[in-house]
């Protein structure tokens, strides 16, 4: 079954997989995003690029979602500190050179749930459209690239189908229309404060 929010997902997560085999020993430790060091947000990036194959068989808490893919992240706001400590605690036991096995591992276990788009399935929100919470998946994977790849002093980039579905939810997410002299990838940026931008609307997320 084709779901295209899957291609995208699958695209981007090929993407990655290169960028996580060309980190060194040493690079691990360096800052990362926030309080996480790059070791942290990669252990990060791997729990959401799971989270497909985690939720797909759950039983359902209702028969209607709770959220779609514009609307799951301000749901999702409150849950910072949880996140935050469980990609730390998360690191702390894994070998950092394992972590690429581990993110090739997680998204492919994802690329096998796939389902009905409009199938319901049981989210950490509540049901969701399989569709839009693929959808999601694509935005952690787009955003949390770019965080790595400037962990490692290299410019921001996503595959472009994935960047397209990314900066859909984001520009869905905002008041209005996305100011049309960004570009994709720096409204990417902007849209989740990685750069600084006088538009008042900025961030919509972080």
């Amino acid at each position: 079954m084709t779901v295209a929010e899957m291609d995208a997902f699958a695209r981007e997560a090929g993407r990655i997989e290169r960028t996580l085999h060309e980190i060194g020993a040493a690079d691990w430790a360096r800052p990362g995003l926030g309080e996480w060091n790059l070791a942290e947000l990669v252990t990060h990036l791997t729990r959401q690029a799971d989270r497909l194959a985690e939720y797909r068989d759950r039983p359902l808490s209702g028969d209607q979602p709770a959220a779609d893919r514009y609307t799951y992240y301000r749901a999702a706001a409150g849950m910072a500190a949880d996140i935050a400590r469980r990609a730390h605690d998360g690191a702390a036991g894994i070998e950092p050179a394992s972590l690429p096995q581990a993110f090739t591992a997680a998204w492919r276990r994802s690329a096998e749930a796939v389902t009905a788009p409009n199938a319901l399935i049981e989210t950490v929100m509540g049901p969701m459209l399989f569709a839009d919470y693929a959808a999601t998946r694509v935005v952690e994977l787009v955003v949390h690239h770019m965080d790595v790849r400037r962990a490692l002093d290299q410019p921001p980039g996503a595959d472009a189908m994935a960047a397209r579905v990314t900066a859909d939810v984001l520009e869905g997410m905002l008041d209005g229309p996305r100011p049309r002299n960004l570009g994709r990838t720096r409204f990417i940026l902007v849209a989740t404060g990685r750069t600084p931008h006088d538009d008042p609307r900025f961030p919509v997320l972080r």
